[in-house]
C-alpha cells in the first residue's frame, strides 16, 4: 500500500491562531460595532475587561481589574505632589469633604489650581457622547443642587420643547438627560467605557464610597448629558447620529462635548455634510468639542514599524481630524497612583515599589518568594512551593509562566520586566492566581535581596514610574489623512482610575481617558473667561481658550533620545491647567488661525513665522528660539522616536501691551540633507517647537509646534508596489524568509494565509471537479460534494507541484509576471480584480483596460474613497483592500469577450492630500481562450502500471499542470487525488486509494482522468479509458490484470520507503508532499521557467506523487465559494469584519476535521 501524502495541517494552526485573535475581540467583530479608540483596532470599543497578554505583545488596551488600581497599559502618574494625601481645597462650588480625592494625590495637569479660580462646574452642563453608560452610578452626584442649570425635569422638558427635541429622559439631578441615538432598541453591551469617561470629566463620588480615595472629575459639579451612539447601520449613519447628538447637546446648553471614539485613518473630508455642519454649529455657539486621538499608534499598527520610504504614517481619523475639535494624545507622567509592595533591603531599609496586580495579594501579609528564572523549565520552580514565584519576563507567555508556578505549588507570581524604562503590563487571570507585574529595576532588587520576603500594602500611593514621562505607545500619530496637524495636545491617559458600571471603579488606559480631562479643563477655562472677558462672544472665548491651552502646554522631552517628542505625536505638549489659567500671552501662526504652524513642503532652508499675543496691560519682553528635529530611522523603518538636529540661537522680542507682534526664526537644515535622504529617500519631516521664555535660563513660558516636509508630501505614492515587482515575495506587511525565488511565502506561513498582505491582481482558481461539472451542464454547482474548494489566488501565480500551500510567480523572459486569464465561464482564471495595500488615503479609484493601441476597451465604476491599510491585525483589518468594482471578466464595453492578446489593466487613483496629482499602476494581462490539445491515445503496462501517452499536449500558453485525476468515495465524500508525471512523462497508476481512516478502496480504470491545464486556466480532460480504446493491452475495468477479487502483489518500492507497503516502517521524519523528508532535495530534471520552478514535473524520479487537494468537511461544501469570503477585506469597510470571521471560522472547521482524522491515523500507525 502506498503512503498517503501528508496533509497541510499547519493551516490548522494558523486558523486556530486567527480564530483566537478574533474571538478575543468578539465584542469588536459584530457588524457595525462602535469604535472607541482601542489600541490598534479599527472600529472597536475600548473594552475594560482583563485581557490575557502574550509575552512579547503587551496590551495597551483599556482594561480593568474591578475595585483595584491596576491596568494593562503603561502608567499614569502625579508629577510633583507630595505622597501624603492632602485635604482638598474648598472652592466656591462645594465644601471640603472628609475623604481625600484622587486628584489630591495625583494632579499632573494641575487642575486643582484652575478649579480654585473657575469653580468646579456648578451651573454648567457638559455632554458625553459614547457607546454606553451606567446611568445610576454613585458618582453621579451634585453637592449643591440649588446651583444646577436644570433644577427639575420640568426645566429640561421646557428646553427640549424649545428646540423640538421629543426624546430623551431625565435620570436624576446629575444626569439631566440620557438618550440612545443608535435607535437599535438594545441595552448597551458596554456600559464601562462611557461611564469611565464621564467620571473623568464630571464624576463626584460620595465621601462614603468604599474606595480609599474619592473620585472627583475635572468638573464634578456640572450636570451631565449622556448620549449613547453606536454603529448600527454603517459609518455614514453613525456619523449622522453623533451629529444629531452634537446639535442636541448644544441646544440643551452644553459648554463642552467629549467624544472618546473614532475611526482610524478616516478623512474629515469623507464625513457626511450634516456631520461637518454639526461641528460648525457647535463652534459658532462657543461649544468646545474634545476628541481622543485614537489608540492605533501608526501605520503598521502592532505588526511592524512604518517603512522609512513611506513617511505618511499617521492614523488619526474621524472625528478627531476635524479642525474645530481639540484632539488629545495620551502620555504617562513620571509618577503614578499605584498599588505598592514593601521589602526590607540588605541595609535594613524599607523599599516601596509600584506593582500592577491582576488578582490582588492579601494586604499587609508578609510573603516569602523564590526566584524562578524565566519559568521555562520545570526545574525553575523547584523552590516556589508555598511562596511567590519571582519570574523574569521573556521566552514564553505570561499565562504559561503563571500556570507553571501554580502547578509547582506557588501561592502567587511576580513577573518583572526584561527591559529598562518599560511600561507596566497587566497579567492574565489564571485560575484567580494572585499575580503582579513590576519593573526590571525592582525585580533585580528582589532577585539579589538577601531577605526573600515581600508585603503588599493596602492603600495605594504615588510613586515614580519606571518609564518616566513618555508618550503612550498606543497613542495615534498624525498627520491626518487629509494632511493636517493632529493631535493638538496631550494629557495623562494610562492607568486612569475612574468609575465603571455597578458603582465600581477601575483603571483604564487610552486616549479616551486623556480627552475628558482636557474637556473638563476647557470647560473651566471658558467659564473663567466669562468673567475675565465678558465682552467676548462665546465663539471668541472658545477660540481664545483653545489657543491659550495649546500655547501654555509643556512640550514633552524624550530623555532617551535627547529630543522633544514629535509634534505629530504630542501636539503642543502636555496640558497644564495652572499655566493656562494664569496666562496673559499666547502664540499662534502668522495668520492667527491656530496655535500650530503647518509649513507644508519646505526646502533645506526656510523660515518659521509666528504671532505673539499680549493681552496684559504691560509690554512683555521675551526670548525665543526653535528646536529642529526629524524622525529617527532604524534600518529600513521609522523608530517612532525623535532625532534632534540642532537648536537655533535665542532672540529677543518685545510685545506692546494689549497687542501682538510677529517673530521669525530662520532654519537651515542643509547640512543634514544628504544623510537624511539616504535614510528617507522619499522625503522627511523637519519639525520642532518655537519656545518662549522670559529669560533663557528660566523655565519655558509657552511654545508652538511647527511641521514642514522636505519633499513633495502631497504626491507621495499612495499604493505599495505590486508583489510582482518583488523578487523574494516581500511586501510591506510580510518580509519573506525563504530562499526560493518568487515564492510568495516563507517562514512556515502558507500563501493562503499571506495573500491579504499584497498588492496584486486576484483571480479565482476552480478545481477540475467543478470545471468538469460546469462544462457538462450540471445544475446547482454550489451543491456538489467535493474534497476540493474554489480558491482566490493572484493572477500570474501558480501552486508548486503537489503542494498548493506554496505559490510562486511565473515570469516572462523579460521579467514581467505571466498574468493570464481565460474568460470562458468555467470559473478558472476567468477574471482579474484589483487588490491593493494603500499607504495613503486616496479618492476616485477606477480600473480600465487598454488594448495594444492604447484604446480603452473597458472601464470600471468609480470607488470614491480609499482608506489606507494602516494595520493587518486580524482583529481589525487586513493588509490590503480588494475592490469589488474593479473586476474585469475579459469583456469589452459592449459585454463581448475580447480577442486573445495582451492588454494593459490600469488602476488610477489620487491621494486626498491637497494639490495631489493622479497616480496609476499598470499590469499586463494576457487573454487566451484556446483549449489545450491533448493525446487521443495511450498505452498501459500491467507490469509496472505505467500509462504512456501517444503525444505531449499542445497549448498556446505554457502548460501549468499535466496530471491524472482519480476520484473515489471516502465514506460519503467524493475525494479527488492527482498523479503527476514521472520524469519520462509516463504516469504510474495506483491500484487502490487509502481513506482518512486508513481503509483501502480498489480503483477501476474508469476512475482515472487525464487533465491538462495551461497557465491561462484553460483545461482539457479525457477519461483514461477513452485513451486506451483500440490498444491490445487494454486492462480489465477493475484497474488490474487479475481477477477483481484477487489482490495484486505489492511492489515494495511503491511507498517511497525501504520496506514493503504492508509492513509498518520505522518512525521517520514527517514527509512533505514529495515523499521525501523536508530537508532532502528531490532529484529533478527541471524544465525551469524564469522563476526557477518546474510546474509540471514530478519531485522524485520514477515515483508518482499524489496530491489530496483541500480535504474538506464530511458534509457538502459550497465549492463555488464567494471570493468575498476568500478575501474579506473589501472597500465596504462595514462588512469586512463579518467576512473575516466567516473565512477564519470556516478554515478552522475544515482544519479541525482534518486534524481529527490525522490524529486517528497517527494512533493507527503507533499500533
Amino acid at each position: 500500500m502506498r503512503k498517503k501524502q501528508k496533509l497541510p495541517f499547519d493551516k490548522l494552526a494558523i486558523a486556530l491562531m486567527s480564530t483566537s485573535i478574533l474571538l478575543n475581540a468578539q465584542s469588536d467583530i459584530k457588524a457595525n460595532t462602535v469604535t472607541e479608540d482601542t489600541p490598534a483596532t479599527e472600529q472597536t470599543v475600548e473594552t475594560p475587561q482583563p485581557t490575557a497578554v502574550s509575552e512579547e505583545a503587551p496590551s495597551s488596551k483599556e482594561t480593568k481589574t474591578p475595585q483595584t488600581p491596576s491596568d494593562a497599559g503603561e502608567t499614569v502618574a502625579n508629577d510633583a505632589n507630595d505622597l501624603a494625601p492632602q485635604a482638598p481645597a474648598k472652592t466656591a462650588d462645594t465644601p471640603a469633604t472628609s475623604k481625600a480625592t484622587i486628584r489630591d494625590l495625583n494632579d499632573p495637569s494641575q487642575v486643582k489650581t484652575l478649579q480654585e479660580k473657575a469653580g468646579k462646574g456648578a451651573g454648567t452642563v457638559v455632554a458625553v457622547i459614547d457607546a454606553g453608560f451606567d446611568k445610576n452610578h454613585e458618582a453621579w452626584r451634585l453637592t449643591d443642587k440649588a446651583k444646577a442649570r436644570y433644577q427639575s425635569k420640568e426645566d429640561l422638558e421646557k428646553a427640549k420643547k424649545e428646540h423640538g427635541i421629543t426624546y430623551g429622559e431625565w435620570v436624576n439631578d446629575k444626569v439631566a438627560y440620557y438618550h440612545d441615538y443608535s435607535k437599535d432598541g438594545k441595552t448597551a453591551v458596554d456600559q464601562e467605557h462611557g461611564t469611565h469617561v464621564s467620571g473623568i470629566l464630571s464624576g463626584n463620588a460620595p465621601s462614603e464610597t468604599k474606595e480609599p480615595y474619592r473620585l472627583e472629575g475635572a468638573m464634578p459639579e456640572a450636570q451631565l448629558l449622556l448620549m449613547r451612539v453606536e454603529i448600527v447601520n454603517g459609518l455614514a449613519d453613525y456619523a449622522r447620529n453623533y451629529a444629531q447628538a452634537i446639535r442636541d447637546a448644544v441646544n440643551l446648553g452644553a459648554k463642552v462635548i467629549n467624544m472618546s471614539f473614532g475611526n482610524a485613518a478616516l478623512a474629515y473630508a469623507n464625513l457626511p455634510d450634516e456631520t461637518k455642519k454639526a461641528f460648525d454649529y457647535a463652534k459658532s455657539k462657543g461649544v468646545s468639542i474634545v476628541t481622543s486621538a485614537g489608540n492605533d499608534s501608526s501605520f503598521g499598527g502592532k505588526t511592524r514599524l512604518p517603512l522609512a520610504d513611506h513617511p505618511d504614517y499617521g492614523v488619526v481619523g474621524t472625528p478627531a481630524a476635524a479642525d474645530s475639535t481639540l484632539t488629545v494624545a495620551s502620555y504617562s507622567p513620571d509618577k503614578q497612583l499605584t498599588e505598592t509592595a514593601t521589602v526590607k533591603t540588605a541595609d535594613q531599609q524599607d523599599k516601596e515599589m509600584p506593582v500592577l496586580s491582576t488578582n490582588r495579594f492579601e494586604p499587609n501579609k508578609a510573603y516569602d518568594y523564590a526566584y524562578a528564572n524565566r519559568g521555562t523549565k520545570e526545574d525553575d520552580f523547584k523552590d516556589v512551593k508555598g511562596k511567590i514565584a519571582l519570574i523574569e519576563r521573556g521566552d514564553i507567555d505570561f499565562k504559561d509562566k503563571i500556570a507553571k508556578a501554580k502547578k509547582a505549588g506557588a501561592v502567587g507570581v511576580l513577573i518583572y520586566d526584561n527591559q529598562d524604562k518599560g511600561f507596566p503590563i497587566e497579567l492574565p487571570n489564571v485560575d484567580q492566581m494572585p499575580a503582579a507585574f513590576i519593573s526590571r529595576k525592582d525585580g533585580l532588587l528582589l532577585k539579589d535581596n538577601p531577605q526573600k520576603t515581600i508585603t503588599f500594602n493596602a492603600t495605594p500611593k504615588v510613586l515614580p514610574t519606571a518609564s518616566g514621562t513618555k508618550l503612550s505607545r498606543f497613542s495615534s500619530w498624525g498627520l491626518t489623512a487629509d494632511g493636517n496637524i493632529k493631535p493638538d495636545i496631550a494629557a495623562p491617559g494610562q492607568d486612569i482610575l475612574s468609575s465603571v458600571a455597578n458603582n465600581k471603579y477601575a483603571k483604564l488606559s487610552g486616549t479616551s481617558m486623556s480627552a475628558p480631562l482636557v474637556a473638563g479643563i476647557m470647560g473651566l477655562l471658558q467659564k473663567q473667561y466669562e468673567t475675565q472677558y465678558p465682552d467676548m462672544t462665546p465663539s471668541e472665548r472658545l477660540d481664545l481658550a483653545k489657543k491659550v491651552l495649546m500655547s501654555s502646554a509643556t512640550a514633552l522631552y524624550d530623555e532617551d533620545e535627547k529630543a522633544y517628542f514629535s509634534p505629530r505625536q504630542q501636539g503642543a505638549g502636555a496640558v497644564d491647567a495652572k499655566k493656562a489659567s494664569a496666562a496673559t500671552m499666547y502664540v499662534t501662526d502668522k495668520d492667527n488661525t491656530s496655535s500650530k504652524v503647518h509649513l507644508n513642503n519646505v526646502s533645506d532652508k526656510f523660515e518659521v513665522t509666528v504671532t505673539v499675543h499680549n493681552k496684559s496691560d504691560k509690554p512683555q519682553e521675551l526670548y525665543y528660539q526653535a528646536t529642529v528635529q526629524t524622525d529617527k530611522v532604524d534600518g529600513k523603518h521609522f523608530a517612532l522616536a525623535p532625532k534632534a538636529l540642532y537648536e537655533t540661537s535665542w532672540q529677543k522680542i518685545t510685545i506692546p501691551a494689549n497687542s501682538s507682534k510677529q517673530a521669525t526664526v530662520p532654519i537651515d537644515a542643509s547640512r543634514f540633507s544628504k544623510d537624511l535622504l539616504s535614510q528617507m529617500k522619499n522625503g522627511y519631516f523637519l519639525e520642532g517647537f518655537v519656545r518662549f521664555k522670559q529669560d533663557p535660563k528660566k523655565e519655558e513660558l509657552m511654545s508652538i509646534p511647527y511641521i514642514g516636509f522636505r519633499g513633495d508630501f502631497s504626491n507621495l505614492s499612495a499604493l505599495e508596489k505590486p508583489i510582482y515587482d518583488s523578487k523574494d515575495g516581500s511586501s510591506y506587511y510580510h518580509e519573506a524568509n525563504s530562499d526560493a525565488k518568487d515564492q510568495l511565502d516563507g517562514d512556515g506561513l502558507q500563501f493562503y494565509a499571506l495573500k491579504n498582505n499584497f498588492t496584486a491582481l486576484t483571480t479565482e482558481s476552480n478545481p477540475w471537479t467543478i470545471i468538469k461539472a460546469v462544462k457538462e451542464g450540471v445544475e446547482n454547482i454550489e451543491d456538489i460534494e467535493s474534497s476540493e474548494i474554489t480558491e482566490t489566488i493572484f493572477a500570474g501565480t501558480f501552486a508548486k507541484q503537489d503542494d498548493d500551500s506554496h505559490y510562486y510567480i511565473h515570469r516572462h523572459a523579460n521579467g514581467k509576471p505571466y498574468a493570464a486569464i481565460s474568460p470562458n465561464g468555467d470559473g478558472n482564471r476567468d477574471y482579474v480584480q484589483f487588490q491593493g495595500t494603500f499607504l495613503r488615503n486616496a479618492k476616485n479609484l477606477v480600473a480600465e483596460v487598454l488594448d495594444k493601441e492604447g484604446n480603452v476597451v473597458w472601464t470600471s465604476e468609480v470607488t470614491e474613497q480609499v482608506v489606507k491599510n494602516y494595520n493587518n491585525d486580524l482583529a481589525s483589518t487586513l493588509g490590503s483592500t480588494r475592490f469589488e468594482k474593479t473586476r474585469w471578466d475579459g469583456k469589452d464595453k459592449d459585454g463581448k469577450v475580447v480577442a486573445n492578446g495582451t492588454y494593459t489593466y490600469r488602476v488610477r487613483y489620487t491621494p486626498i492630500s491637497s494639490g495631489a496629482k493622479e497616480q496609476h499602476t499598470d499590469f499586463d494581462v494576457i487573454v487566451d481562450n484556446t483549449t489545450p490539445e491533448v493525446a487521443t491515445s495511450a498505452t498501459f503496462s500491467t507490469e509496472d502500471r505505467r500509462l504512456t501517452l501517444a503525444s505531449k499536449p499542445k497549448t498556446s500558453q505554457p502548460v501549468y499542470r499535466e496530471r491524472i485525476a482519480y476520484t473515489y468515495m471516502d465514506e460519503d465524500l467524493p475525494t479527488t487525488e492527482y498523479i503527476s508525471p514521472n520524469e519520462d512523462g509516463t504516469f504510474t497508476l495506483p491500484e487502490e486509494a487509502e481513506t482518512m481512516e486508513g481503509a483501502t478502496v480498489p480503483l477501476k480504470m474508469s476512475d482515472f482522468t487525464y487533465v491538462v491545464e495551461d497557465m491561462a486556466g484553460n483545461i482539457t480532460y479525457t477519461p483514461v479509458t477513452k485513451l486506451l480504446e483500440g490498444h491490445s493491452n487494454k486492462p480489465e475495468q477493475d484497474g488490474s490484470d487479475q481477477a477483481p477479487d484477487k489482490k495484486p502483489e505489492t511492489k515494495p518500492e511503491q511507498d517511497g520507503s525501504d520496506q514493503a507497503p504492508d509492513k509498518k516502517p520505522e518512525a521517520k521524519p514527517e514527509q512533505d508532499g514529495s515523499g521525501q523528508t523536508p530537508d532532502k532535495k528531490p532529484e529533478t530534471k527541471p524544465e525551469k521557467d524564469s522563476s526557477g520552478q518546474t510546474p509540471g514535473k514530478t519531485p522524485q524520479k520514477g515515483q508518482p506523487s499524489r496530491t489530496l487537494e483541500k480535504r474538506s468537511s464530511k458534509r457538502a461544501l459550497a465549492t463555488k465559494a464567494s471570493t468575498r469570503d476568500q478575501l474579506p477585506m473589501t472597500n465596504d469597510k462595514d462588512t469586512n469584519r463579518l467576512h473575516l470571521l466567516k473565512l477564519v471560522m470556516t478554515t478552522f472547521f475544515l482544519g479541525l476535521v482534518a486534524h481529527i482524522f490525522k490524529t486517528k491515523r497517527q494512533k493507527e500507525t503507533k499500533k
